[in-house]
């Protein structure tokens, strides 16, 4: 239970982390990159903050033994639902959708096959990953993003 708890900090913080990764090798590669910020990609940047949040409110809840590893499976897979439910028209925001709805999962997966007395790690690592990606395709974009008029900040800081 403690590796789990680990690994759902360790995740938030690779997700903000790996970002600047990203954003500065996206940066540096001078391909053209444009942006768009239609209704549908703000309502996918307030959906993903909104999930983000919850998550963070289940993994906590789980770590402190306030709630079942059940009731936290259900609730991610409901997130990456809900994620999967948006249509962001800008290309960033969609791959971006993808990869945030898979890291849900791949945290539904971890719990539980902690709960079940197996080892969940890899299943974290995935989520970490796919967390970092995220991360990093947002922070390159951020700037290009903001300048359409869509601010994907609270998403880099959640």
């Amino acid at each position: 239970m403690k590796r789990l708890t680990a690994a759902t900090l360790a995740t938030s913080a690779l997700v903000f982390g790996a970002s600047v990764l990203v954003g500065s090798s996206r940066a540096s590669s001078g391909a053209q990159v444009s942006y768009i910020c239609s209704a549908a990609d703000k309502q996918f940047i307030e959906t993903v903050s909104s999930q983000m949040v919850q998550l963070s409110y289940w993994s906590d809840a789980l770590v402190s033994h306030d709630v079942d590893p059940a009731t936290v499976i259900r609730q991610a897979r409901s997130e990456a639902g809900q994620i999967g439910a948006t249509r962001p028209q800008d290309r960033t925001l969609h791959a971006t959708r993808d990869l945030l709805s898979s890291m849900f999962v791949e945290y539904s997966k971890a719990v539980a096959a902690s709960a079940a007395g197996r080892s969940g790690d890899g299943h974290m690592k995935s989520a970490w990953r796919l967390a970092g990606s995220s991360h990093q395709l947002l922070t390159g974009a951020r700037a290009g993003l903001a300048q359409q008029g869509c601010d994907v900040s609270p998403l880099l800081s959640s």
